[in-house]
């Protein structure tokens, strides 16, 4: 009796095994980023495992080491496809955000007495008269809903004429898109201290920036991606300012990346504006799809993916990798106090925000800021493409998970990870950037008063162009050619 249970424990022992197995063979085929030469040693491996604890039961010597084996196993197979799984999904969310969320605040000044919506229902109103019309038209249609009356409206031509009659009190309260706060605040340094939020409304759309499927699969076809860094912290998918706007093109056969910075305050017509220039930044206050449009009619290019990442995010990920050395061209101290060497920092992501945030200690200003950028792009992918990532692969993808949006679907992500993966690319990157002279000018968003601009230098844009197109056929590009990062990744 006591051999018959002792057989059938082991037996159960071997059946969870073989189920375990199969499962964990089968979540490998599905997120498909290991490759085959590594698959194969797994799956050889984990059956080779099974056969042996299978036979050791037969064994009245080994039956014993064959069941700790076998559950010791079980234990590793458990938390292994939890974590391939987590990391799957990390990267399935981050692929999958491609819903953009407009915050509407109704803004009173700090003294009024008012404090929350109803009590400022009689107010005057005022609102911008046409862009952006539909979401602010939503948010008074739920006030009016919810409270019975109909609101006062004045309407006003942009945000800062907006500003200016609450201040005037020409009105009680305005209505506008937090995405325009920080424009407001480079205006009026007080605005956040001098005003009060008497309410929000949030208004949800699908992004409509699709990527087109490659019927051909080819992983080392050419593409560019827009790099887009956003000016706030909190959620990922919340509209706002595009301060960094990086195009990355990117060439698997020939392993390389040209990293294109433009610069924030550069004055070009937004997709929207009907030819009316605008800052770069402002465009992100209408979503990714008219920073990507508005990039495109710029360098004659099409844009296949997007990244955007926000302040927060870009923390938690440095964070996640233990930090990176990055290359600073001078030495600075920056506004929010870390100060960098000339040469390679080490820097966790508190300081590479700093680092990557300061443009007022430079002499060229947003020009070395851009610079900046692309040293800390090729930082984070040098220590991302590092073997010893995978110390760091759980904190990693718990950073991605929130930080990061983008349009590349999840299954050509991770192709692409198994290609790294199997071909160990050795990655050159380049930089450049396209460069101006600054100005003074009205622009599309705020037509009532002149703000700081960027007028475009042709020529510099003709050389990206080239650039650009150099990449995508697979040619080297000439040291002339770029500027400051020309590195062995």
């Amino acid at each position: 009796m006591k051999q018959l249970m002792s057989k059938k424990i082991g037996l159960i022992f071997i059946a969870i095994q073989f189920l375990l197995t199969i499962g964990i063979i089968g979540i490998l085929l599905y997120v498909d980023m290991l490759p085959n030469k590594y698959l194969l040693v797994i799956v050889l491996g984990l059956i080779f495992v099974l056969l042996y604890t299978f036979f050791s039961q037969m064994s009245k010597r080994l039956y014993i080491l064959g069941r700790v084996l076998s559950g010791v196993f079980c234990v590793m197979m458990i938390f292994a496809g939890g974590y391939i799984l987590r990391g799957y999904m990390a990267i399935n969310n981050m692929a999958n955000s491609n819903i953009r969320y407009d915050k509407l605040s109704a803004i009173v000044l700090v003294d009024d007495k008012a404090q929350t919506i109803n009590d400022a229902i009689d107010y005057e109103y005022g609102i911008i008269s046409a862009i952006g019309r539909e979401h602010t038209d939503a948010m008074i249609d739920s006030i009016q809903k919810d409270s019975g009356k109909t609101l006062a409206i004045n309407e006003y031509n942009d945000i800062m004429s907006l500003v200016d009659a609450l201040y005037n009190k020409e009105v009680g309260v305005i209505i506008f898109n937090e995405a325009y706060r920080e424009t407001i605040i480079e205006n009026r340094k007080g605005f956040d201290t001098e005003t009060r939020v008497l309410g929000n409304y949030q208004v949800e759309t699908v992004v409509e920036v699709e990527e087109e499927e490659d019927k051909t699969d080819d992983l080392k076809k050419p593409f560019v991606m827009y790099l887009s860094g956003i000016d706030t912290r909190g959620s990922i998918s919340l509209t706002s300012r595009s301060d960094v706007n990086i195009l990355a093109v990117i060439n698997p056969e020939t392993a390389q990346i040209l990293l294109i910075n433009t610069p924030r305050d550069y004055y070009v017509p937004l997709s929207i504006s009907n030819g009316t220039c605008d800052k770069l930044t402002h465009a992100g206050i209408y979503g990714i799809d008219v920073s990507i449009e508005t990039l495109e009619m710029l360098y004659d290019v099409d844009i296949d993916h997007y990244v955007r990442v926000n302040f927060s995010g870009f923390e938690k990920v440095v964070n996640a990798l233990g930090g990176v050395d990055v290359y600073s061209d001078v030495s600075f101290t920056s506004d929010w106090g870390p100060s960098f060497s000339k040469g390679y920092n080490h820097v966790d992501g508190k300081q590479a925000l700093a680092f990557c945030r300061e443009r007022h200690h430079f002499s060229d200003g947003d020009r070395q800021r851009g610079r900046n950028h692309q040293h800390m792009i090729a930082a984070i992918l040098d220590k991302a493409t590092s073997p010893k990532i995978i110390t760091k692969y759980s904190s990693l993808l718990k950073s991605l998970e929130d930080s990061f949006e983008t349009n590349m679907k999840t299954k050509r992500i991770t192709k692409y990870v198994k290609l790294q993966m199997d071909e160990g690319l050795k990655w050159k990157i380049n930089s450049m950037s396209v460069d101006g002279k600054g100005g003074s000018n009205y622009t599309y968003s705020i037509p009532s008063q002149k703000a700081y601009v960027m007028y475009p230098d042709e020529a510099s844009i003709e050389n990206a162009k080239k650039a650009i197109q150099k990449i995508l056929d697979g040619k080297k590009l000439k040291s002339e050619e770029d500027s400051g990062i020309n590195k062995e990744q």
